[in-house]
């Protein structure tokens, strides 16, 4: 079983930013799960929301700012201190020596940025870390798309609701990854994925017991925003 820290060590430093992922690596975490924006001008970013608003003194949308506009605000409206949005081959290139694994949410459910995934996959390739990166999403074609891109790459159904339909779907296209959120997880449920050898990873635990619980229950990987060990 492995632990992912969501959006880095997100319960101690700005989510989404090179502090949360490297703190995440030095405190014991296997890897970070992120998400992946594309700028005006076609950089990958780290952030999750469409809009810069909530993580950051600024506003607006990324797609609608070049990565030199994004980087005039800070990414950590709360406390003191300066935080860029970082990019994903800033990410990358960190974890290029290290036994660190990187999720990528591929944040297309609501914006369909064009090539974001050839994007993503070319860039995972160049800095030849593909052994240390999965994909996930929300966005079913998204998935699809990544997949024929590379048919052994690791793709990661997310889902929030309709467990049932999400299932459905994930047989229809022989996905081999669940990322349902945690609370839809029984043993029931838990059991079926098993016996289809669907591996599976959930997000975002919130405590110890429910830690515990999934732990006991078999799940795959566990994404927290606090370190349980």
């Amino acid at each position: 079983m492995k632990n992912l820290a969501h959006r880095g060590y997100s319960a101690k430093y700005p989510e989404n930013t090179m502090e949360a992922f490297i703190k995440a690596y030095e405190k014991g975490f296997d890897g970070v799960e992120t998400d992946v924006h594309l700028t005006k001008d076609g950089v990958l970013v780290l952030i999750h929301d469409e809009k810069i608003n909530r993580t950051s003194t600024g506003k607006g949308y990324v797609k609608d700012l070049t990565i030199q506009e994004l980087r005039q605000y800070n990414y950590c409206y709360k406390s003191y201190g300066h935080y860029d949005i970082p990019t994903l081959e800033e990410l990358l290139r960190f974890i290029q020596d290290k036994d660190f694994i990187v999720n990528i949410e591929l944040k297309t459910d609501v914006i369909h940025y064009q090539d974001i995934e050839e994007k993503v996959y070319q860039l995972v390739k160049r800095l030849k870390v593909e052994d240390k990166v999965y994909y996930s999403s929300f966005y079913l074609p998204s998935l699809l798309k990544m997949r024929e891109i590379d048919p052994h790459v690791y793709v990661g159904y997310l889902m929030e609701f309709h467990y049932k339909k999400k299932y459905q779907e994930l047989i229809e296209h022989d996905l081999k990854a669940f990322h349902p959120r945690y609370n839809f997880l029984t043993q029931e449920h838990i059991k079926t994925l098993k016996n289809q050898n669907i591996f599976i990873a959930t997000w975002t635990v919130p405590n110890l017991k429910e830690y515990q619980r999934l732990i006991d229950l078999g799940v795959d990987i566990i994404i927290s925003n606090e370190y349980f060990k």
